[in-house]
């Protein structure tokens, strides 16, 4: 088995702990969302059972594909390798410096592609219909984006040999950092625009999540905030104010109803309208 292969199913076992930690977070935050809410809004009961659902159905899909063909992805990509960043003769700290910053641009990239190609919209759109954008809403993922996310970063980073603890550090700085955009948290404005030339925050993030079309293609950012500025995608606010800012799709695209079999059966039913 190759090195790369050996390497990344030892730390594999690393990524089931982010679950719980996942879970974690979002109880530390859900106190904070209450004391000091950007927005306030009575969300449906059955709306944290439904995410849960759908969380664990990508969780145990994700699972079963790290399982099952994880290796002969990896033996398949190895095919295609160009360089070996890991190998280089950069200091340490700069290989994994500039590993994490080009998972996060892939990222990014990948975040672009979901609004751009028909079908990873379809599947990405769900995460999308959520009208309580909140730490919650972190984990609602279509199982099939989930898997497609995991190959799409995976294949780049066999290609390029990206050391593989900067591939599991990225995904637990992720996880972290995805949970705090959600949130529905207000920010000091000045604590918000200092950081938000560096890292994306809940309020940018929170943009992309309206439903107007232009705002809600735009602020791409998984970690880093710099690339929507690179690439002309950032918006800095909404155009109604942060408080009146309308959440979700819009009615031709959204759900027939915001239940965990309409959401994982939505990317395969007819566009309404």
């Amino acid at each position: 088995m190759n090195t790369f292969a050996q390497e990344i199913l030892y730390y594999i076992s690393l990524d089931q702990t982010h679950w719980l930690l996942t879970l974690a977070i979002v109880l530390v935050i859900a106190p904070f969302e209450r004391l000091i809410p950007r927005l306030k809004h009575k969300e449906p009961r059955s709306r944290g059972w439904v995410i849960l659902g759908v969380a664990v159905s990508a969780y145990l899909l994700v699972w079963i594909f790290k399982s099952t063909a994880y290796v002969q992805a990896i033996t398949l990509f190895l095919n295609f390798q160009l360089f070996s960043i890991s190998k280089t003769a950069f200091p340490t700290a700069a290989i994994y410096a500039f590993s994490l910053l080009l998972i996060d641009l892939m990222m990014f990239s990948f975040h672009i592609l979901s609004h751009r190609f028909s079908f990873l919209w379809r599947l990405h759109s769900i995460h999308h219909a959520d009208e309580h954008v909140d730490a919650k809403t972190g984990v609602l993922h279509h199982p099939l984006e989930s898997i497609a996310s995991v190959l799409f970063v995976l294949f780049f980073c066999v290609i390029l040999g990206v050391p593989v603890i900067a591939l599991v550090l990225y995904a637990a700085v992720a996880t972290l950092h995805n949970l705090f955009t959600h949130a529905n948290i207000k920010l000091p404005s000045w604590f918000d625009h200092i950081i938000r030339w560096l890292i994306v925050t809940p309020d940018m993030h929170r943009t992309h999540h309206s439903v107007v079309y232009r705002e809600g293609n735009s602020n791409f950012g998984q970690i880093f905030s710099f690339w929507d500025r690179i690439f002309g995608t950032y918006v800095k606010h909404p155009s109604s104010g942060e408080e009146h800012i309308v959440l979700g799709l819009s009615a031709n695209e959204k759900p027939s109803a915001f239940t965990m079999k309409s959401l994982l059966l939505h990317p395969f039913r007819k566009k309404r309208g």
